[in-house]
């Protein structure tokens, strides 16, 4: 198992961040405490993966009503940070794409918090690209190279273009020029690319992200591609082990999530209204590709995406359709409602990047007034208001057979408010697989028991629950301890997007 890259280290931000939930987690009893009574955030954690679909679901006003007296509240933290938090019952739920560690799920039955997964959205993982043929005084669609067509093999030399001292892999050193003769050979407008975005610059996030996880499983799925990423693997850390992981190997790269990703393509003016990207070319990141999930690449900066080579051979562009296909050749575990997504040969229509996204909820442990509101969110989201907003950022709506499952776990939730039992106790469950051949497929880091981030069987929502009378979830709250947290959250908070808007970005290979 790769370990936690050496380079990143948590911002000042999130320090404070994550001191303002320990103190607002424990109570004069030592046992933790839930968000408060009535009036206060409904809180919920995650990556920055989802944090377009999830804020905008949390602020339509049928949801604001669902929810009612309590108000939507979301952090994006890193996919890591949100599990954890969310096990420690410092939030009322999490959104991720990772599925609980087993090491996490364990955490969450000592608090007494059992849990269910609800898939909500599925998402393509866009490669997107700034590459300009025709140089202009303003950068619009038609100064852009056209569609860019890659294999995952190429797409692996893009992202692991390693320098001349490296011991050459199978296929050579990488590709670090747009004008490459493999990538011409498929898009021959690319013989034609400017001299400012001739350079290939491919980032990455050096956090934990979702979209490092979805990329290097593509990588060790294909056969061709995976020495490729196993030497990029041996010269950056030295190791042979290349399960996938939501970390990045390569030491430099962008912190700040997602939004910091997109900001190195195509930036915007946040004070603008409504915000705008700044219509000179020469702001805008020129050469650069980057993972990104499809809600981050739409309006305002609207980022041209690649067409990827899926296992049927056809080279697909991330869309509603695409992804859509991509969900029909996927499984759900009846058990714990994880996603498994099989790359089906015979499927010219499928995406071959795709990852699902998860509400992760208490079915233990939350306050009444909070399971009534949760419970209700989940429906919202599960109903056509709901799955026509995550269409809108370009993602699917999920199946029939999963918008079921998640109701049903709404039921589990809304049954919180009128549990009366004050002690119960049950063994843990847990559910693994033989992984099959996926997109996306088994992971050693998020989840040791089983396949994650565009699915796979995890480990289980845990069912052991162990609450009584003096457990904070299930009724008051010590007025003084979420007082102080809540104050310590909001500077955490405003440092953290201080300081998270700071872009570092790799330089141009070579």
């Amino acid at each position: 198992m790769r370990g936690r890259n050496p380079q990143w280290r948590p911002s000042t931000g999130r320090l404070v961040g994550v001191l303002a939930v320990t103190v607002a987690t424990v109570s004069f009893t030592g046992v933790r405490v839930s968000w408060g009574a009535t009036g206060t955030p409904l809180a919920a954690e995650g990556g920055s993966f989802a944090d377009p679909i999830i804020n905008l679901l949390q602020n339509d006003p049928a949801a604001l009503t669902a929810i009612s007296p309590f108000t939507p509240s979301y952090f994006d933290a890193d996919v890591d940070q949100a599990r954890q938090d969310f096990v420690a019952g410092a939030t009322d739920y999490a959104v991720t794409e990772l599925p609980l560690t087993a090491g996490e799920a364990a955490t969450a039955a000592q608090n007494g918090r059992s849990f269910a997964y609800v898939p909500f959205a599925a998402s393509p993982l866009a490669i997107a690209a700034v590459v300009e043929c025709s140089q202009t005084s303003t950068l619009t669609a038609t100064t852009f190279c056209g569609t860019i067509k890659v294999t995952v093999p190429i797409l692996a030399q893009i992202f692991t273009d390693l320098p001349p001292t490296a011991s050459p892999p199978p296929g050579g050193l990488g590709i670090g020029r747009w004008n490459d003769p493999e990538l011409t050979a498929l898009t021959p407008s690319l013989g034609g690319v400017s001299t400012a975005s001739a350079d290939i610059t491919a980032l990455e996030d050096v956090q934990p992200a979702a979209s490092n996880y979805a990329l290097e499983t593509l990588f060790v799925n294909n056969a061709t591609a995976k020495p490729i990423w196993d030497a990029y693997l041996k010269f950056y850390e030295g190791v042979t082990d290349d399960t996938p992981t939501d970390l990045w190997p390569h030491t430099n790269g962008t912190s700040g999530g997602d939004v910091t990703l997109a900001q190195s393509l195509i930036p915007i003016n946040e004070q603008a209204n409504p915000p705008a990207p700044p219509s000179n070319p020469q702001t805008w990141g020129q050469g650069v590709v980057a993972p990104l999930p499809i809600d981050w690449t739409g309006a305002p900066r609207n980022i041209p995406t690649m067409a990827v080579q899926n296992a049927a051979g056809a080279f697909v562009q991330p869309s509603v359709a695409s992804m859509s296909a991509a969900l029909q050749d996927a499984t759900m575990d009846p058990t714990t409602n994880l996603v498994t997504f099989t790359a089906n040969p015979n499927d010219a229509a499928a995406y071959p990047i795709p990852v699902m996204s998860y509400l992760v909820v208490p079915t233990s442990g939350l306050a009444p007034a909070k399971a009534t509101a949760l419970a209700a969110f989940i429906k919202f989201v599960l109903g056509s208001t709901g799955q026509a907003e995550v269409e809108s950022l370009g993602a699917a709506g999920v199946t029939p057979a999963m918008v079921t499952a998640g109701l049903q776990v709404a039921a589990q939730v809304a049954a919180e408010a009128s549990t009366t039992t004050t002690t119960t106790t049950t063994s843990p469950t847990t559910s693994t697989s033989t992984p099959t051949s996926t997109s996306t497929s088994t992971s050693a880091s998020p989840n040791t028991s089983g396949q994650g981030v565009a699915g796979g069987s995890g480990a289980a929502a845990a069912t052991t629950s162990t609450s009584s009378p003096s457990l904070a979830l299930t009724g008051g709250v010590p007025w003084p301890v979420p007082l102080v947290g809540g104050a310590l959250v909001l500077v955490g908070f405003v440092a953290r997007r201080t300081l998270r808007s700071r872009i570092t970005p790799r330089g141009s290979k070579t």
